[in-house]
């Protein structure tokens, strides 16, 4: 193991993608990450990587779902890295994605593993906050980092070196083409984002209008038919979301090569790339959730105020998760040449459903400080409907312990 490094990255093989994002977004910000996916073979523990582990100030356990079940075995790799950083008393900072909850029972060795402060990291659009908070947890401090202008005097050099070796013609080309590619394929997806808009649009006013009808009526035949029309909407809803995501895929920013000096000059980040195709597949997640919701209260005929509040809530953040999606798009798009833009100027002229008004010459910091408050919206929002949640709890005790009383009232007479 050559090199210093300051914090150690430990993860299940289900949750490289999220642990390898950790790694890149820290080392951008100039730590020294040890992140290791070529020696951890299965079934085999390499004892040199305990030896980066004691060298380390900070362990960071990145925990999918039923992520500690196989820390019984005594040979699991996870389990004596964690065993490590406990007994040489490293800075440990899980971080919990969805689906992960601590045993009632830990594994033998790692019963204090708990106690130390957790994080979560399991909404995508968070992930930069939940990544800036990890960075507040630490206590290695980032290198010193190379000046931005030296940096891409260097990647300037390598690509006039690429120029030299290609041709100046045929770089000229590739460069042309990569920027116009990425801002394409972009582009693209927002026209089909553009599209779930309009879905998510819909749903909000057939779900009110039917929970509204619903509770006015009185006629049960009257309300078996107003089910059976919600149905049959929310099955063209999902066989219109399968078209789009089959029409519309998620892009692939796999560069390579000459490519990748041409990333680096306009400060393109890959795996930003690849993480605005995952936010994008999740729009489809989140709306095929609410249709899900909806569904299993047809099915049920029941309609409680929680699940109605939850359904209204969802549809109304989707809005908030769309709008940064938007910004952040922009905030891309600004890293590259005006001529890779076409598409944009062409499609955005039909867009309804973005925030109208955003000027498009902003820097990305820029775009990135709306992208931040339309994060900070839905959270507010989400906050609001446990807040809700948490009081229709409390009057419904309270309404159980007043029949609790008056039984007990009537028994004693």
């Amino acid at each position: 193991m050559k090199g210093k490094y300051d914090i150690f990255i430990s993860y299940r093989r289900t949750a490289y993608d999220t642990a390898n994002l950790i790694a890149v977004k820290l080392r951008h910000a100039g730590y020294r990450v040890f992140f290791d996916v070529d020696t951890l073979t299965a079934g085999k523990f390499n004892e040199q990587l305990l030896e980066v582990i004691k060298g380390c100030k900070d362990f960071i356990l990145v925990l999918p779902e039923n992520a500690l079940d196989r820390c019984v075995d005594e040979n699991d790799w996870i389990r004596q890295e964690v065993t490590c950083a406990l007994e040489y008393r490293k800075n440990i900072i899980p971080v919990m994605l969805d689906g992960f909850a601590w045993p009632k029972e830990m594994p033998k060795g790692m019963e204090e593993l708990s106690k130390y402060q957790a994080i979560t990291a399991i909404n995508h659009e968070y992930f930069d906050m939940a990544v800036d908070r990890l960075k507040g947890y630490l206590k290695s401090s980032p290198a010193v980092p190379v000046k931005r202008w030296l940096l891409k005097a260097g990647i300037a050099l390598a690509v006039l070196l690429a120029f030299v070796g290609v041709g100046c013609g045929v770089m000229r080309h590739i460069a042309n083409v990569t920027c116009e590619e990425i801002a394409t394929k972009q582009t693209n997806v927002m026209g089909a984002v553009e599209a779930i808009a309009d879905m998510r649009q819909e749903m909000l006013e057939q779900s009110t209008s039917f929970f509204a009808a619903m509770e006015k009526s009185k006629d049960e035949e009257e309300q078996t038919e107003l089910e059976s029309e919600l149905k049959v909407y929310l099955k063209k809803a999902e066989k219109d979301m399968q078209a789009y995501k089959k029409n519309y895929p998620a892009p692939d920013f796999n560069l390579q090569g000459v490519e990748n000096y041409v990333l680096a000059y306009y400060d393109v980040n890959q795996e930003e790339l690849k993480a605005f195709s995952t936010f994008y597949m999740s729009l489809y997640d989140d709306l095929e959730g609410v249709a899900g919701t909806l569904k299993e209260m047809v099915e049920e005929h029941s309609y409680p105020m929680e699940y109605k509040d939850a359904v209204k809530t969802s549809l109304s953040c989707m809005t908030y998760s769309i709008n940064a999606f938007y910004y952040g798009y922009l905030g891309s798009l600004s890293l590259l040449p005006k001529d890779a833009r076409k598409l944009h100027y062409e499609m955005a002229k039909k867009w309804k459903h973005f925030p109208n008004g955003t000027p498009l010459d902003l820097s990305q910091e820029e775009y990135e400080q709306f992208q931040a408050y339309e994060m900070n919206q839905y959270q507010e929002e989400l906050e609001k409907l446990g807040a809700q949640v948490n009081y229709e709890e409390r009057k419904l005790d309270e309404l159980e312990k007043k029949i609790d009383q008056f039984q007990d009232v009537v028994e004693n007479q």
